[in-house]
C-alpha cells in the first residue's frame, strides 16, 4: 500500500451536486431540476458553440500555454494590462495555485465560514492550517473579526464578493476599507465569481484596483452567466509580478484550447451577459418572493441563488425535494437553491409546497 501524507484523511472532498443522470437512476423519474450547482440555466451563447466546434479541431496540439489572445481580450474588457491577466481551470485552480505558492506548513489562511469550500479544501492541500470566522448576525462577512483572526503566520485571506452559499455582498467602501488594513506581507483574493449577478448599486469590483495592490488578487469565472462549466476556465487580475510568482504552482498546458476559444468569443457578447443578469434577478426575485409565502425566511441574494434554513431538518427536506425532481444544495441546517429558467423557478416551488403542505 503506498505512503500517504499523514493530513490526508483530514483534507474535505469537494461533493459536487448530484449529477441529473444518477437521481432519474435511483428513483426512476425523468423530469428533473438540476438547481444545486449554480450553473447558468441557460446554454452557451451560439457563436461559441460555433467557436468550439471549430477550436476542436486542433485539439491534437497543445494549448497556448500563457492563453496570450484570451489574456488580451479579458484585459481589453476590464481595463487592465494582459500581463495582469492569469487564466486558469476554473477560477477554483488559482485558488489552489495561489494557496500552494503561500501556504505550507506553519502558515495559515483567513476565510469565512460558510462560505466557498474550496477555501478550505485548497489551505489543507496547501499544508497550512485553515481560520474559518464565522458569518456575522446578518449571515455577511465579519471584516473587522477577519482582520482580528490575521496572525503573523497568515499568508493568505479570503473574501467571497457575493458570498457563496449566502448570495449577500459587501459594499465597496468596506471591502476597501479591509483591503487598506490588511498587511502586504499577505495575499488577499477577492472571489468575484458572481459578479456579473450584481444589481446592487453599492457593489464595487475590484479588478481594475487589483494591479495596483501588490498584495490583491480578483477571481473571476466563464462557468456561470456565461454558461461554461463543462468547460473549467476562469480567470485572475493582478499586478504582473505576483501572477509571476503565483503561477508558479500552476501545471503546463492547464486550461484548454477548446476553453480558451469559448472564452474568446464569450467575452465579446456583453450585450446579451446583460440580459441574462436581468433575466437573473427576476428570477431570483420569484424564489426569494415564493419562499417568503411558504413561511421560510431567505437570505437577501446578489448571485444565482438564494439561500434559506428551515425549521425542521434540511437534510431531510432536500431528501424529499430530490424525490420530487428538484436537486437543491443542502448545506448543514440551510438548503441552497439556483436560479433556474421559469419553468424550473415554478416547478421547485410547487414541489417545496408539495413537502411542507402535502
Amino acid at each position: 500500500m503506498p505512503t500517504y501524507r499523514s493530513d490526508l484523511e483530514s483534507i474535505p472532498r469537494y461533493v459536487p451536486g448530484r449529477p441529473v443522470e444518477d437521481v432519474a437512476r435511483e428513483f426512476g423519474i425523468d423530469s428533473i431540476d438540476k438547481l444545486a450547482s449554480n450553473e447558468c440555466p441557460e446554454e452557451p451563447f451560439p457563436e461559441v458553440i460555433d467557436a468550439v466546434t471549430a477550436a476542436s479541431r486542433g485539439i491534437n496540439r497543445y494549448p497556448d500555454n500563457g492563453g496570450y489572445e484570451l489574456c488580451k481580450a479579458i484585459a481589453a474588457h476590464q481595463g487592465v494590462q494582459p500581463e495582469e491577466v492569469w487564466i486558469g481551470s476554473g477560477s477554483s485552480e488559482i485558488l489552489r495555485c495561489a494557496a500552494l505558492a503561500v501556504g505550507g506548513p506553519g502558515t495559515s489562511a483567513v476565510y469565512a465560514d460558510p462560505s466557498f469550500v474550496m477555501y478550505r479544501i485548497a489551505t489543507m492541500v496547501a499544508g497550512a492550517e485553515p481560520i474559518a470566522v464565522p458569518l456575522d448576525a446578518n449571515l455577511d462577512h465579519d471584516l473587522d473579526a477577519m482582520l482580528s483572526a490575521i496572525r503573523d503566520d497568515t499568508t493568505i485571506v479570503y473574501v467571497c464578493n457575493p458570498n457563496n452559499p449566502t448570495g449577500g455582498h459587501l459594499p465597496g467602501p468596506d471591502v476597501a476599507r479591509f483591503l487598506d488594513a490588511v498587511p502586504e506581507r499577505v495575499l488577499v483574493i477577492v472571489d468575484e465569481a458572481y459578479a456579473e449577478y450584481v444589481t446592487a448599486d453599492d457593489y464595487q469590483t475590484f479588478l481594475n484596483e487589483a494591479p495596483n495592490r501588490p498584495n490583491v488578487l480578483v477571481g473571476r469565472t466563464f462557468s456561470k452567466i456565461y454558461g461554461l462549466a463543462g468547460l473549467r476556465i476562469g480567470y485572475g487580475v493582478a499586478s504582473a509580478d505576483l501572477i509571476g510568482q503565483l503561477r508558479t504552482t500552476q501545471p503546463p498546458f492547464a486550461v484548454t484550447s477548446v476553453a480558451q476559444a469559448a472564452a474568446l468569443e464569450a467575452i465579446k457578447h456583453q450585450e446579451e451577459v446583460a440580459a441574462r443578469r436581468l433575466r437573473n434577478a427576476d428570477g431570483r426575485d420569484v424564489l426569494f418572493a415564493g419562499l417568503e409565502r411558504l413561511g421560510f425566511e431567505p437570505v437577501a441574494s446578489q448571485a444565482n441563488f438564494v439561500y434559506f434554513e428551515p425549521d425542521s431538518s434540511a437534510a431531510e427536506l432536500g431528501d424529499a425535494l430530490v424525490r420530487r425532481g428538484e436537486i437543491v444544495r443542502v448545506l448543514g441546517p440551510a438548503i441552497r437553491v439556483s436560479v433556474g429558467t421559469t419553468e424550473e423557478n415554478e416547478r421547485f416551488l410547487q414541489a417545496l409546497a408539495s413537502v411542507i403542505r402535502p
